[in-house]
């Protein structure tokens, strides 16, 4: 395989393209983007303290394996329905300042890297176009693959607009990227830290786990795939 892990150790490699994707949540960023949201929503009084309890009660149910992420996911968004690009606009300077505090300093020399090397860089993440969008201006990558929000009428409806961009369909979509830009899923690195990642994980030529969590870790040392910590 032409990008093996090692070959920034090469000089005299010569540049081919392909491309590597980056998870966002718990990999370029050193937290969820789904906090920040949180209080910048609490901050601008977009939500109160009845969704404070409701979000403290999805996590618990999601963390014990009650709750689906796609059905977390869905009811969090309900907090947002019929809210307008006007009175999110707050929350989303909010957002877009401190998301920007949260980066990974490795993750941005290992996108350098990518991007030095003639690589496509693209965030492939459940995370929404609110949070991916602002990451991929601030580290000059190429594309964004997201879940999508849908707007009716000029207000969020409260629903994802097509599929959560999720396990499984990450992978769907990782592969039609390649499809559409000519490249190869063999050729490709992707940089994930959960299980949820573990299907592009298991499908690109170069997985790569970020301080990845146990369950995750146990499969990558088992495979001998790339683990890295993160700073």
């Amino acid at each position: 395989m032409f990008n093996n892990y090692n070959a920034r150790n090469n000089p005299k490699r010569v540049k081919t393209v392909y491309v590597a994707f980056f998870d966002l949540d718990h990999t370029i960023l050193n937290i969820s983007s789904g906090k920040i949201m949180f209080k910048g929503s609490l901050e601008h009084k977009l939500i109160g303290r009845k969704e404070i309890f409701k979000g403290i009660i999805l996590n618990i149910l999601y963390r014990l394996g009650i709750l689906s992420a796609e059905a977390a996911i869905a009811r969090w968004l309900q907090w947002y329905r019929g809210v307008t690009a006007e009175m999110m606009e707050p929350t989303a300077l909010y957002c877009a300042r401190e998301v920007k505090k949260v980066i990974r300093n490795d993750a941005r020399r290992e996108i350098k890297f990518h991007q030095d090397n003639g690589a496509r860089t693209v965030i492939l993440s459940a995370s929404t176009a609110f949070f991916c969008d602002q990451i991929k201006t601030e580290l000059q990558m190429d594309d964004v693959i997201c879940t999508e929000l849908e707007i009716f009428n000029d207000r969020f409806s409260g629903k994802i607009k097509g599929k959560y961009c999720y396990g499984s369909e990450k992978l769907i979509r990782a592969r039609q990227y390649c499809q559409d830009k000519g490249l190869k899923m063999e050729d490709a690195y992707y940089y994930g830290d959960s299980m949820a990642d573990l299907p592009v994980l298991e499908s690109v030529g170069v997985p790569v786990c970020v301080t990845p969590d146990k369950k995750l870790k146990k499969i990558a040392l088992q495979r001998e795939w790339n683990i890295k910590t993160w700073e």
